[in-house]
């Protein structure tokens, strides 16, 4: 197969997603043309569609074993057009679960052609300073095995060696996802400089600035993405049921976990 393009896709709030894509991409590259796409926040492009010679990097986070919800919704968006794909799903080195199934059945659905898969570990969305789970993940050793991946999907395409159907762990009908719970991060407003970096960072358009930052229980998906950004860490979790999920994960995810790839 003659590839003459790359592109990436992610839904990445906390930036995990993105740096995994991007790492395979830089593998697979022949100098060609290459594009990121963007789908994390709620102006993301739309009516995507991969051409026949385009590879396409599909990465996505894990949540409660699943794949995100808003990135699934987005993801509808896109048309393979019987592309190649390597599809990825980010975890917090608990376990990835469904996700990486479900993410090949909604690549399959836009007509992408799975030619290899992967599941990376990402520090936890809940993952703090005085909490660590996966700190610093994915790392400079997860990077190296990226750009390998992408460098043997492009020489196995080249050399029409691809495996005609690609298997991946999972279950399906797959395990409940994760539900929208009645709290959001807090805000410490008497810290918050109102510098409006956590709304812009939001996916869902949660947060708004209305005299002090405002979040809507009813859309915040707890991705963290406001934690991670804010520039004076005046949002946590602290004082939420969140806090003591964050102390228990960090005491029994101490174990690493290493990628897993499926080509």
């Amino acid at each position: 197969m003659n590839i003459k393009a790359i592109k990436t896709i992610f839904f990445s709030p906390t930036g995990t997603s993105r740096t995994i894509a991007q790492s395979i991409a830089a593998g697979a590259n022949h100098s060609f043309p290459f594009k990121h796409i963007d789908l994390t926040l709620p102006g993301h492009p739309t009516d995507i569609s991969a051409s026949e010679n385009e590879l396409t990097i599909i990465a996505v986070p894990v949540y409660a074993g699943r794949v995100a919800r808003l990135a699934k919704s987005r993801l509808k968006e896109v048309s393979g057009n019987n592309s190649p794909a390597i599809i990825v799903v980010l975890y917090g080195n608990r376990e990835f679960e469904d996700a990486l199934l479900e993410l090949k059945h909604i690549a399959e659905e836009q007509s992408f052609n799975v030619v290899a898969a992967a599941a990376f570990i990402g520090e936890h969305s809940f993952s703090t300073a005085e909490s660590p789970t996966a700190q610093g993940r994915p790392d400079q050793s997860d990077l190296n095995i990226a750009f390998k991946l992408g460098k043997s999907v492009i020489k196995k395409l080249d050399n029409d060696q691809v495996t005609p159907e690609i298997e991946v762990p999972g279950n399906f009908p797959y395990k409940d996802g994760m539900k929208n719970l009645p709290f959001t991060p807090v805000v410490d407003t008497d810290n918050c400089t109102e510098c409006g970096e956590c709304i812009a960072a939001c996916p869902t358009g949660s947060m708004s600035l209305n005299g002090t930052i405002k979040i809507n229980v009813d859309t915040c998906i707890l991705c963290a993405s406001c934690i991670k950004t804010c520039p004076v860490q005046c949002i946590s979790l602290k004082s939420t049921p969140m806090e003591d999920k964050s102390k228990e994960l960090s005491v029994k995810l101490q174990t690493r976990k290493e990628p897993e790839i499926f080509i």
